[in-house]
């Protein structure tokens, strides 16, 4: 997410209710709903997230053009960091739309996405000068992985589509793909990263999920909350599954 200046934190928060079906929440009930559906902002913990966030809620509750109100207690006082989400009138949901640039321009992207990921994650990372297979070469606790990265973005009514050249596939206990995810939401883009060890796609094309041709295509639709290899295939215990990568 952006930095704090650029936050749309009345669209935050109104999704924040909306992920927890509820009319009022706690303030540290918003900050864990941020945590798990990732809306918390880069350098920002729960707990910091919280705390700005009620800044937000209790300066928007005293303003005259006010969406947000606190709840009373049975005493006839306000209940401490409770805030509920006044009535509003209709909202555009219309997911953001992504700007048209080069393949070349996403894929790096895409690339130096996972090398954030990974280093936020204490691995060692650099990216490859020259792509022979390989984007990125990272250590952690003295072991090295090989990992390629594939993005892949959203497209309405349609699957994500990644694909691996046959020629460029590398089997091997330390190499990974990474499919970046982009995906739209009304509060801006999220990335969602499918871990798949170089294994599990050998495995997967043994068994017939995956056609072993000039590439290797990687088609992941999601059906409700779930991820879906090649139309088969759950694999959202994967999705962002970076503790694998070992």
């Amino acid at each position: 997410m952006a930095g704090e200046s650029s936050i749309d934190w009345f669209e935050l928060a109104r999704r924040l209710y909306e992920a927890a079906g509820r009319k009022s929440l706690h303030i540290n009930e918003m900050a864990k709903v941020a945590e798990e559906i990732e809306l918390i902002p880069f350098g920002e913990n729960r707990e910091s997230f919280a705390k700005k966030l009620n800044n937000y809620l209790s300066r928007n509750a005293r303003s005259k053009s006010a969406q947000f109100s606190k709840v009373k207690n049975k005493k006839g006082g306000y209940s401490r960091g409770i805030y509920r989400l006044k009535p509003q009138k209709a909202f555009d949901l219309t997911p953001a739309e992504a700007p048209k640039v080069s393949t070349q321009f996403t894929g790096a992207a895409g690339e130096f996405a996972v090398l954030s990921e990974l280093l936020f994650r204490g691995f060692n990372a650099s990216k490859m000068t020259v792509d022979d297979g390989i984007d990125i070469v990272a250590s952690k606790d003295e072991k090295y992985f090989h990992i390629q990265v594939k993005t892949a973005n959203f497209s309405e009514g349609k699957p994500f589509q990644a694909s691996i050249r046959q020629r460029a596939f590398k089997h091997s206990s330390i190499v990974y793909y990474i499919v970046v995810l982009r995906q739209p939401t009304p509060v801006g883009f999220v990335n969602k990263y499918v871990i798949l060890p170089s294994g599990d796609i050998r495995r997967m094309i043994s068994q017939g999920i995956l056609k072993e041709g000039a590439s290797i295509n990687l088609r992941i639709s999601m059906e409700k909350t779930k991820y879906i290899l090649a139309g088969k295939v759950d694999i959202s215990h994967q999705i962002n599954d970076f503790e694998s990568i070992c």
